[in-house]
């Protein structure tokens, strides 16, 4: 494609056309919005850095663009009527057609990915706009090619209104066998628009003619990498590892690079893994990866160490039968609970320094209570015994 094309400017002269002078000027707005656009974008020079997408999805959307274009002569017969009162689906091998109007974002044609759009730019300053939606971040990738020299092709990928909300970013372009291939990095999933323009619109008017023919594509790629899961505690009587990740994502655990577990994350992001009992100070990572087969950052958790020693029997201070508390000392911010057997009368946290207050509902005298602790891990102290006594 002629570069050239793209960035040159408006003479100030208009040719002379049949339309009406009011058509002129409305057409001749949208284009060069489009047009400025679309020229500040090809002046960055910026070319496609190796690696940022795969060359098999490059050469994919290139080849049906080519394809179409080739045998655009048989398709070209359908004429402006053609393209304009009807959208043709024969089967999946056939391209779509442009339907008018189109000429801005509200009356944008949807585009379906991996089906190539063809499409005239006629009359004077026609412009054409296309939708596609996104369903993710990640890169949409739009080629474009003509049939012949009469038409400077122009496009680019847009938000609503050519307005810049951060979500879209231009990453570069490629050029070969005259098709121009561009990718924008999409940050938010939505719907996102595809101008497209003759740039050269003053230089060959009548050349410009019904056989002249564009055809678009586009394409999405997820190179978006899954967050870095997050682990619960993994201690050394565990035989599953348990957190969150992207829904419907495989997280795997390893140990170093030997793989001890995986399994698929739910609709909602929380998964648990089967591993076998690690050693107190094993360093266990986690990853997590997605249905198109990128992989996140590397979450690390190092296997604890359980509690399995019970805390010591709490102390009881007397208890009359008028009393409606028990207290006394146990183990910092254990659980502490007075019971008649096995009937629980109350129970309650001591605090960080070890001191309890159970309120119980007021027990004869004679009655004897039986008093335990149990700290955070489950291990339950031995029993106190207190009689309540007179009071």
């Amino acid at each position: 494609m002629n570069k050239k094309g793209i960035i040159s400017v408006l003479s100030a002269g208009l040719l002379a056309s049949s339309l009406s002078v009011g058509t002129v000027h409305a057409q001749e707005n949208k284009y060069e919005v489009s047009k400025k656009t679309i020229e500040e974008q090809a002046e960055m020079n910026k070319s496609l850095e190796k690696g940022i997408i795969k060359s098999s999805e490059l050469n994919t959307i290139k080849s049906d663009v080519l394809n179409s274009l080739k045998t655009s002569n048989s398709y070209s017969v359908k004429s402006a009527k053609g393209f304009n009162k009807s959208s043709v689906e024969a089967n999946s091998e056939d391209p779509l057609f442009e339907v008018e109007p189109n000429n801005d974002f509200y009356r944008a044609n949807t585009m379906l990915y991996d089906k190539v759009m063809l499409g005239q730019l006629l009359p004077l300053y026609d412009s054409d706009f296309f939708k596609v939606n996104v369903p993710t971040a990640g890169a949409l990738i739009v080629a474009g090619g003509v049939s012949s020299p009469a038409i400077e092709l122009g496009f680019t990928a847009s938000e609503k209104d050519f307005k810049d909300n951060g979500n879209l970013k231009y990453l570069g372009s490629e050029y070969d066998d005259e098709i121009e291939t561009q990718v924008y990095q999409v940050k938010k999933p939505g719907t996102y628009y595809i101008p497209v323009i003759d740039t050269d619109n003053l230089d060959d008017i009548d050349d410009n003619l019904e056989e002249d023919i564009y055809a678009i594509s586009t394409a999405f790629v997820d190179n978006v990498a899954p967050t870095k899961p997050t682990v619960n505690k993994v201690d050394n009587n565990d035989k599953l590892v348990t957190g969150k990740a992207e829904a419907n994502s495989t997280v795997t655990i390893n140990v170093g690079k030997q793989r001890i577990g995986y399994a698929k994350a739910s609709s909602n992001g929380s998964f648990s893994v089967n591993i076998p009992v690690q050693k107190i100070g094993t360093t266990l990572n986690a990853t997590a990866k997605d249905s198109a087969g990128n992989v996140s950052g590397v979450t690390y958790v190092k296997v604890a160490s359980v509690d399995v020693t019970a805390p010591s029997k709490p102390t009881v201070n007397k208890v009359d039968d008028n009393d409606k508390v028990v207290t006394g000392k146990a183990e910092a911010n254990s659980t502490v609970t007075v019971n008649v057997g096995k009937n629980r009368l109350g129970y309650t946290k001591a605090n960080a320094k070890g001191a309890y207050s159970v309120k119980i509902p007021v027990q004869k005298k004679g009655t004897k209570l039986n008093v335990t602790a149990k700290d955070a891990t489950g291990n339950v102290s031995k029993l106190t015994y207190v009689t309540v006594v007179k009071h």
